[in-house]
């Protein structure tokens, strides 16, 4: 304390013991007194208590000093004695009253400022957390006494002899004293707290004065302020009553174009534009600047010309004027400038009354976004999200528009090979030249094309310069160190709507003061006759005059289904298109023609990621058309498949389409190819496939040979032509002359695309049939996507799936680092473009596959409409280098058994085989002596392969007739390609597989030796499988054995932990489904489902006490919700949780079960039952050595898991 007293400028006093003293010249013969041995301050004879004559006070806590150091400013500052004030009592409500630390009345004693003073560190940053949270007691006092002018909350400390001290403060609003309690009033304040303007040199006593932001005042923004800027933002427009929520969304965009450009061109000392400045502003000069902002960031970012006239351009033109008549033509104008809808009328504004409504809106969220700083050289994550939550929640989505959400945009740009083409491009050196350019031409809130800069800016940063020529060199060095420089050169968006080429504009800004060249234009306009377009979009192909060919990747969602859009566009017509004259005045299929214009645009080799409605694969009329614009010009990689839960604003079924550009002459010549093999009847070599006419004919016309087929080329057709389905199809509709037509087309096609395979992702599977699966289903999808939507009040807009991670650890879709990750759907998109097929992994089946292109369209429809189906089940197959061949051909089954399942023991001498896909019966006979491949025909089926064993009436049971195929390869075969069985699975209820599928399944006809190879490789795997599980077993009983082995003092259960059953939860409140909002129940069997309520959070045990099966333990963390079921087992001191879990389930608790009927567990009983403490330090070693085991199974259980894809890539690579 003497330390701050003597900095403070106190001093001892004469004649006096422990007494020191500081005298305020500025206040005549006033001083302070400090007795250090009676602990008191004398605060003179102005200075008083509540009103009250006495000035004493005993120093009782740290907190007087900060009042007495308060205090100690004050006077210093010229605030007279008379007018402190020294634990002010105001009453609090409900009998209560509280103490204001200082209250300083003005010169007509009405209260001026109220200061509230804290200890420094943890109790003023308390405070000042619930001061933001509800107006703490500041707020309270408040009410009582409206005079106040300011609130103050303060805090000081001596820091390394140096005197600091924080002051955050309210500047109080004339609608402040309005408010008729404490939570009115905090709803009203804009939750901006000012850190000066009271205690500043620049400050006299008795007048607030905060002194103007410059640059280098701005603070970063952080985590927790995107929300608590968006939650602000929604109050303010709460609290007056602004309806028109799309609107005032679409202006806070304008306000953040005003800030932008504040920022960009104020120097560092320099002040900003963009603020409310205290004492000077009144709303109309406040709102001129910000419309002479607007005008200058128009024109710099967007390159529009704004109609307006400042006051600086009026005094131009106007300046010889009478100055009382300049004055009253000023006043006129600045009425036609303000008082209407303007570009900051987030309500309504046609007259003065209305300007002042609206004017106060404006002031409070330009006072919430001025201090924070907005505008940085490199991706700013927290500023990302704030605009992430302006465009879910409040940015009205006009008609075909839908807004990508974030995770998809990553997941597209992240599965392209952005980082190979970035190498070759640099490699290859040419000016101009050096990055990829990349387009979006539907820009919409700009996601895209954020995404895409910062992907390549992530490979710029881990390029080395030293390892390309010199200029190349110093491109690099300067893009590594000014991030997005690149970006105005190879980044285009493109916007029809105005508000969204604004709106994209701020988000390449907020994403990292990209440069994009976004335009406001349209998408589909014509490329050299468009004023709008410049720089590589002026361009037309010298030999392909509609193409463009400039662009390296193409990323887009355009707008879809938009009624009659032929009428109302006049930037483009049929020299543009060749679908244009597919189009009628009714037109809606807008889709289709950016399809067209994205291979237009893209060079050859080229690469794109579009989504567009699923009925682009589907779709009649002018779709069909657009699919063979597809399938001539793009080689298509991959097609994900969105679910209902993947956009927040559509019911339109939506998916992704990856391609890549071919050149334009590759189908004219295989059109050549193809007539030329119709003429000649000779089935040549076209695009490197050989007998392409032969594949084609066994393909589509199965059975048909290709003498056969070439009698149809000579309309002559044989009886085997005239007897084929296909052909009575097509003759009951179509002339001959068509019907060659037709099958000239589809063999087209069929070599256009015959050795295209896909990789096809669905987000949802599609499969359920019931609500109750659908709600399942819908669930999943969420956790594969890892977010959902949300629209509760102050949780808007798109969150995690799962709590305390991000969407990027949630998401299956992608790895926001790796293109190697073989656990997201990325990984895979990524391989597909560099040719790659890497074997899936197992926890994707169920989502993703492979396909061959050919399989998704039907050959055999005399309508050839190219459909493409990505629902395909009975052609998923591994694509063979050998002879694929009819299973039934190369097999003999064996008569069906008729012996019922339950013929099946738990003991035998010979194997019994159920549908079952756990064989875990035996018999004592044996009715099939040969070795045989057993499939089950009915429920999840199976598959086996046995000699010597019985099977129930459930099976089929065949083998090999010819010696050129192997029993053991075919079984291995089906049983890594297991869904091939599955997907003849047919029946509502209870589903079966006919005798006739089987005999139908292909199989690669492999030479014997590589079947022999395949057989070795695959039971050597199986050697491994059994012998992990052996081993699992194995270290299972290790752990029961660390537990069961362990010694120590004997004790109860009630002795060192306590057990308690749950709260009981209404089956009514518990959901199947996880969300945001719920917690995990568990009962007495573990996980009952999700409840809006958590009763627990920690780790603990739990142990089922109802049922049959009573006494199970599960371990389980975080918050959730334990049902009267289960028992919550909490440890008491000395005992470790996990080895009293692990205690718990060795000790087979299902033993003291009481009951028949309904076999249960007392706490009662449990509690009396004695076992073998270790201490505590024997305990935690005990789990550190079962931990030790345990990692030991997980590695395990990881191989096996990895089995299937060694299985797989073992097939993939012999055949």
């Amino acid at each position: 304390m003497k330390d701050l007293l003597i900095s403070l400028g106190f001093d001892y006093k004469e004649n006096a013991k422990d007494v020191l003293i500081k005298p305020y010249t500025n206040h005549e013969k006033y001083s302070i007194e400090i007795n250090l041995e009676k602990n008191n301050i004398n605060f003179g004879d102005k200075i008083f208590f509540n009103d009250s004559r006495n000035s004493n006070q005993n120093i009782t806590k740290p907190e007087d000093l900060v009042v007495l150091e308060c205090v100690d400013r004050l006077l210093k500052k010229g605030y007279k004695p008379q007018n402190i004030i020294l634990e002010k009592v105001y009453p609090t409500g409900h009998g209560t009253s509280g103490r204001l630390d200082i209250l300083v009345t003005n010169k007509d004693n009405k209260a001026f400022m109220m200061i509230e003073c804290k200890t420094w560190g943890k109790e003023f940053d308390k405070a000042y957390d619930k001061l933001k949270k509800d107006g703490g007691q500041l707020f309270t006092y408040f009410q009582q006494d409206k005079d106040a002018q300011i609130l103050v909350l303060y805090t000081s400390e001596l820091i390394n002899k140096k005197l600091e001290y924080k002051n955050e403060i309210i500047k109080i609003e004339e609608e402040y004293r309005n408010t008729s309690n404490v939570k009115d009033f905090f709803d009203r304040w804009n939750k901006v707290t000012k850190n000066n303007g009271v205690f500043n040199d620049w400050n006299t006593p008795y007048n607030y004065e905060s002194k103007a932001l410059t640059p280098k005042d701005l603070i970063d923004i952080k985590q927790e302020d995107s929300s608590f800027i968006f939650n602000r933002f929604m109050e303010i427009l709460r609290h007056n009553v602004v309806s028109d929520k799309p609107n005032a969304f679409n202006k806070i965009f304008t306000l953040f174009l005003c800030k932008i450009m504040d920022e960009k061109n104020t120097k560092t000392n320099d002040q900003l534009e963009f603020q409310w400045l205290e004492g000077i502003d009144d709303h109309i000069s406040f709102q001129k600047r910000l419309t002479d902002l607007y005008q200058k960031g128009m024109k710099e970012f967007l390159d529009k010309e704004v109609t307006d006239l400042s006051d600086k351009e009026f005094e131009e033109k106007f300046g010889t004027l009478d100055n009382n008549m300049k004055d009253l033509l000023l006043r006129e104008f600045t009425k036609i400038r303000l008082q209407k809808n303007n570009e900051f009328a987030i309500k309504d504004v046609f007259d003065e009354e209305t300007f002042n409504e609206n004017a106060i809106v404006v002031k409070e969220i330009v006072e919430l976004l001025q201090g924070y700083k907005i505008r940085y050289t490199k991706k700013q994550q927290f500023l990302s999200d704030f605009f992430e939550l302006l465009l879910t929640t409040g940015l009205k989505q006009e008609v075909g528009q839908f807004f990508t959400p974030v995770p998809i945009a990553k997941f597209i740009i992240r599965s392209m090979p952005f980082d190979k083409i970035i190498k070759e491009k640099l490699k290859k050196g040419e000016r101009d030249e050096l990055l990829p350019n990349v387009i979006d031409y539907a820009v919409g809130s700009g996601h895209f094309i954020t995404e895409a800069m910062d992907e390549i800016q992530k490979e710029l940063n881990k390029i080395s310069p030293d390892d390309f020529i010199e200029d190349t060199s110093k491109k690099i060095k300067a893009w590594k160190e000014a991030h997005f420089d690149w970006a105005f050169d190879y980044v285009y968006g493109i916007e029809k709507d105005y508000r969204l080429v604004k709106t994209a504009k701020v988000g390449c800004y907020l994403h990292g003061d990209g440069l994009a060249k976004v335009i406001h234009g349209d998408g589909l306009s014509s490329f050299s006759n468009t004023k709008e377009f410049k720089g590589k979009l002026k361009y037309s192909d010298r030999n392909y005059p509609q193409d463009n060919k400039k662009f390296d990747i193409v990323v887009s969602n355009p707008p879809y289904s938009v009624e009659s859009f032929k009428n109302a566009s006049t930037k483009f017509d049929k020299n543009d298109f060749e679908l244009y004259e597919k189009l009628t005045d009714q037109s809606k299929e807008i889709e289709t023609l950016f399809i067209e214009r994205t291979k237009q645009l893209l060079k050859d080799g080229g690469i794109a990621g579009i989504i567009l409605p699923s009925s682009i694969l589907t779709g009649g009329g002018i779709y069909t058309k657009t699919r063979e614009i597809i399938l001539k010009y793009f080689e298509i990689i991959a097609i994900t498949e969105f679910g209902s839960n993947t956009f927040m604003a559509t019911d339109i079924d939506t998916l992704a389409l990856f391609l890549r550009r071919k050149n334009n002459t590759e189908h004219i010549n295989i059109l050549a190819s193809v007539n030329k093999a119709f003429e000649s009847k000779i089935d040549i070599t076209i695009k490197s496939i050989e007998k392409p006419l032969s594949k084609y004919i066994f393909y589509v016309w199965e059975n048909i040979s290709f003498e056969d087929y070439v009698s149809l080329i000579e309309n002559n057709p044989n009886e085997n032509i005239l007897n084929h389905q296909i052909y009575k199809n097509y003759i009951d509709k179509y002339t001959f002359n068509k019907i060659l037509e037709i099958e000239k087309e589809k063999f087209f096609y069929f070599i256009l695309i015959y050795k295209q395979k896909l990789l096809i992702t669905k987000t949802n599977k599609g499969l359920a049939k019931t609500k109750e699966e659908k709600k399942k289903e819908n669930n999943e999808e969420k956790y594969f996507l890892g977010y959902e939507f949300s629209s509760r009040r102050r949780s808007e807009g798109i969150h995690p799936i799962q709590r305390k991670k991000s969407i990027d650890e949630c998401t299956s879709l992608y790895d926001n680092n790796s293109y190697e990750n073989l656990l997201k759907v990325n990984s895979y998109v990524y391989s597909a473009f560099n040719g790659e097929e890497k074997s899936i992994e197992e926890s994707l089946k169920e989502n993703i596959f492979y396909i061959d292109l050919i399989d998704m369209i039907d050959f055999k429809k005399i309508n050839f409409d190219k459909f493409i189906s990505i629902n395909i089940k009975n052609k998923i197959e591994i694509k063979s280098k050998w002879e694929r061949v009819k299973l039934g051909d190369y097999i003999e089954f064996s008569k069906k058994s008729k012996r019922p399942a339950s013929n099946g023991l738990s003991k035998g001498k010979y194997p019994f085989f159920t549908s079952s896909q756990i064989q875990d019966k035996w018999v004592d006979f044996c009715d099939y002596n040969i070795e045989s491949i057993i499939i089950g025909d009915g429920g999840n089926s199976s598959i086996f392969i046995s000699s010597n064993f019985s099977a129930s009436d459930h099976n089929f049971i065949f083998n090999s007739k010819y010696n050129e195929i192997s029993n053991k390869y075919i079984f291995f075969y089906y049983k890594t390609n297991f869904r091939l069985i599955l997907n003849g699975l047919q029946g509502i209820a209870l589903k079966n597989i006919s005798k006739n599928y089987i005999e139908n399944l292909e199989i690669p006809l492999a030479p014997k030796d590589i079947q022999e190879k395949i057989i070795n490789e695959m039971e050597t795997l199986e050697l491994f499988e059994k012998d992990s599980k052996d081993n699992i077993e194995i270290l299972k009983n290790e752990i029961k054995n660390q537990i069961s082995q362990s010694l120590g003092k004997e004790k109860t259960l009630s002795k060192i932990c306590d057990m308690k059953a749950g709260k009981f939860v209404s089956a009514s409140d518990i959901e199947d489904t996880k969300t945001l909002e719920n917690y995990p129940c568990y009962g007495g069997n573990g996980l009952r489902g999700y409840t809006k309520t958590f009763t627990h959070e920690g780790i603990f045990s739990l142990i089922g006490r109802q049922g049959a099966l009573c006494g199970n333990v599960h371990r389980v963390a975080g918050q959730f919700h334990a049902t009267e079921h289960a028992l919550v087992v909490t440890p008491f001191e000395n005992i470790d949780t996990n080895w009293l879990y692990h205690k718990l389930k060795e000790m087979n608790l299902n033993q003291y079960a009481t009951g028949v009927a309904q076999p249960g567990l007392s706490v009662k009983n449990l509690n009396d039952i004695s076992v073998l403490v270790p201490s505590f330090q024997e305990q935690q070693q005990i789990v550190k050595q079962i931990e030790e085991i345990e990692d030991k199974i997980q590695n395990i259980e990881k191989e096996l898991k990895n089995l299937p894809t060694k299985k797989a890539e073992i097939l993939n690579k012999y055949l």
